[in-house]
């Protein structure tokens, strides 16, 4: 199902690329797990997801894909950004155990 859907996206947005010189879809970060990363881990994180996040939309701003194709890449992010904050809600509950 997710090669069918990759594909109806590249033949969707294909005309598209060539508007916008080298355009490629930003590749998601790693998501450290929460109950075993440091503070600079979830820190480097929070940075390299938010710099996902504005290319991914900055891609979108680029290819202008049709509302389909949109929406996808939408879930993409919004599916990169749960992640991320699913691991760090687990790590700040880590944090404040280990406080007390």
């Amino acid at each position: 199902m997710k090669n069918t859907i990759a594909l109806v996206v590249a033949l969707a947005s294909g005309s598209a690329f060539g508007a916008c010189d080298g355009a490629n879809w930003p590749e998601k970060p790693e998501v450290p797990n929460g109950m075993e990363a440091s503070f600079e881990e979830m820190m480097e994180a929070r940075t390299a997801m938010a710099s996902y996040v504005a290319a991914g939309e900055a891609y979108m701003e680029c290819v202008k894909p049709d509302a389909f194709v949109h929406n996808y890449f939408v879930d993409r992010l919004t599916r990169a950004a749960d992640d991320f904050n699913e691991e760090r809600e687990q790590f700040l509950r880590r944090e404040v155990v280990a406080a007390n």
